[in-house]
């Protein structure tokens, strides 16, 4: 008799420390998930917050060719290594090459994705999305006349020296007032694509003085 509650005996307690064992194991492997789950979580805030913020910047965009070409300023700037992006509050963005028409661009924010070989997909050149409050001026000049646009949207593609959008645009331009779809200006050429939805409206002449005997 004794001997057969021995027997019972032990395999309990052989039943308990496996339990014990197995429970232990469990809560292991869960702190392992966990410290796994915490660590990586570190790693994505770490990327997603920017490594530098600069106030009221002020500097020049060279293009390619070393040719100084568009000087931007803006109340804040800060860069995300997460995308690589640039974001800028209240962008103002002036062109002044020689031999171009000069180019005013403002807008409540801009995102500038650099040219880079690091990112996927590759970016073969700068973009700049101009959000909000969007608008562009091109003063009128020798060989060029007066134009404003206004949208929500635009691309500066700096250096192509094209500004496009698919969003909702309205021109001024001249005696002439337009609204469109989609658009595509190119400051070299100062070739102007509107892609669809064109509505142009002629803007009132100024009536002609009068004339009479005194």
């Amino acid at each position: 008799m004794k001997p057969q509650m021995t027997i019972d005996r032990f395999r309990i307690w052989l039943a308990v420390i496996l339990l014990g064992v197995i429970t232990m194991g469990t809560i292991w492997v869960m702190e392992v998930i966990r410290r796994h789950a915490d660590d990586e979580q570190s790693r994505t805030s770490a990327r997603s917050a920017p490594d530098y913020y600069v106030e009221k910047f002020n500097f020049i965009r060279l293009s390619n060719n070393g040719k100084a070409n568009y000087h931007i300023t803006g109340d804040s700037l800060v860069h995300l290594p997460r995308t690589d992006n640039i974001e800028i509050k209240h962008p103002q963005i002036n062109s002044f090459d020689q031999g171009r028409p000069p180019l005013h661009l403002r807008a409540e924010l801009a995102v500038v994705s650099q040219k880079s070989s690091l990112t996927t997909p590759k970016r073969e050149h700068d973009e700049v999305h101009l959000h909000d409050n969007v608008s562009m001026e091109r003063p009128e000049g020798l060989s060029s006349q007066f134009v404003r646009v206004e949208s929500d949207y635009l691309l500066l593609l700096p250096d192509e020296d094209i500004v496009k959008t698919d969003k909702p645009v309205s021109i001024t331009t001249g005696k002439l007032h337009s609204t469109a779809t989609g658009m595509i200006a190119n400051n070299s050429t100062q070739g102007l694509e509107l892609l669809s939805k064109v509505y142009i409206q002629l803007k009132n002449r100024e009536p002609a003085p009068k004339t009479g005997n005194k």
